[in-house]
């Protein structure tokens, strides 16, 4: 049982008169005296006894008012202004997770539609949009590679894919269709790229920002880089350093984006550059050391097992640089120097995996699914290498069986020698 609240303010004396005749009629009765301006009890609930204060006006408020609030210390007032700012909250976290939905959906038909299988049978068409300073517009480099019919033509990358392609495949068409845009004069600012450590719709959404920057840079001039298979972004540049580390390419969004240092002379390392970034595009990964960029082994060489491995002939495009040595490398000065190692054409699905697994374990038993046949390779004696073309030596087989091991000689007995006839 709880008592009753008389409060006054200025006649205390009659208040406890009136207490006191309450009393005596068995009342509990408590007489609470207020001062001008300082209530004892609630506003909004004149029974209770005020207790603390709003943290966000500081108006007294009562346990009611506690309550109401949710357990915060608010107001009737700030409670009702905080109910209505959480409504809106919730209202644009909807809308917002409604707009992520879309682009999630938007962005589920754009990657299957991106990583339909590239059929090189038929040929893959490549753009390649270039871009550069308006100051360097005129560059010897530039002209080099943009020459039709030069020594070190953008084109020679159409070519030279083909001519990869049939040495595993035996076909004659060509592999790559490729068509060159530019240079166009303009200072290019893509956005940055996530690192792959962020959280996963980071990523996605820097990723997707990032090609759209490059497609829509290829619209400004007319172009429109969804009329093709894929697309490569070349970049000029003079900044310090080695610019072509910072290319990317990926077969998810067939977009590759190379960039190319105008402070150095070798055309050729251009031209690697293109072709190594279109790897990636068509399924093949980094073959090199990420500290060392020295070639991994075996994989990074074009011919592992070779006699002596070093110095290498070639360069596997996947690791761009031609070994020499296991601790050194130099560039190449031309597209005939690189090759396609087995591991990046099964990569690219220019044979099957288990062809590859024969190729760099020969001994190791290589399983083949029932009533499958290994699928041959084709001899590659009957495709021209680089090489031959220009006069120079033919291309060693893809393929090279090791001679089998040569069986002991037999011991010959020696002839007999008849005796001489007795006398």
């Amino acid at each position: 049982m709880f008592p009753a609240l008389l409060t006054t303010t200025y006649d205390h004396a009659e208040a406890e008169t009136l207490a006191q005749n309450l009393r005596a009629e068995g009342a509990l009765v408590a007489v609470i005296e207020e001062g001008p301006g300082a209530p004892v009890t609630c506003e909004r609930h004149p029974p209770h006894l005020l207790g603390r204060n709003c943290n966000v006006c500081g108006l007294p408020i009562c346990a009611v008012c506690f309550g109401e609030a949710g357990g915060h210390r608010r107001c009737g007032t700030c409670a009702q202004k905080d109910r209505i700012a959480n409504r809106r909250r919730r209202l644009r976290q909807l809308f917002s997770l409604f707009l992520f939905a879309v682009f999630c959906f938007k962005a589920a038909g754009w990657v299957r539609a991106e990583e339909a299988h590239l059929d090189p049978a038929h040929g893959i068409r490549v753009a390649v949009f270039q871009f550069v300073s308006p100051s360097d517009l005129g560059h010897p480099l530039i002209k080099a590679l943009n020459e039709p019919n030069g020594a070190y033509s953008l084109l020679d990358v159409q070519d030279w894919y083909s001519r990869e392609y049939a040495r595993y495949t035996g076909s004659g068409g060509a592999m790559v269709h490729l068509r060159v845009f530019g240079p166009w004069a303009t200072n290019v600012a893509p956005p940055a790229l996530r690192d792959e450590e962020a959280a996963w719709w980071q990523v996605a959404w820097t990723s997707w920002s990032f090609s759209s920057y490059w497609h829509d840079l290829a619209r400004e001039f007319g172009a429109e880089p969804d009329d093709w298979d894929a697309r490569v972004y070349l970049v000029y540049g003079r900044e310090a350093g080695d610019l072509a580390s910072d290319s990317r390419g990926s077969s998810t969004g067939r977009i590759a984006v190379s960039f190319v240092s105008l402070n150095d002379p070798d055309p050729a390392y251009a031209q690697v550059t293109v072709a190594h970034e279109l790897g990636h595009v068509f399924g093949a990964e980094d073959l090199y050391d990420g500290s060392s960029y020295l070639a991994e082994v075996p994989y990074g060489l074009a011919e592992p097992f070779r006699k002596p491995v070093y110095p290498q002939r070639y360069a596997e495009v996947m690791a761009v640089d031609r070994p020499l040595s296991p601790t050194s490398e130099a560039e190449v000065t031309s597209l005939d120097d690189v090759r396609v190692g087995f591991h990046s054409a099964a990569l690219m699905g220019w044979i099957e995996p288990n062809q590859a697994d024969a190729y760099y374990h020969p001994m190791a038993e290589v399983v083949f699914g029932p009533a499958e046949a290994p699928p041959p390779v084709h001899a590659p004696e009957a495709v021209e290498d680089s090489a031959a073309l220009e006069g120079g030596a033919p291309a060693e087989p893809l393929l090279e069986a090791a001679p089998p091991p040569e069986a002991p000689a037999a011991e010959t007995p020696a002839p007999e020698v008849p005796a001489p006839p007795a006398p």
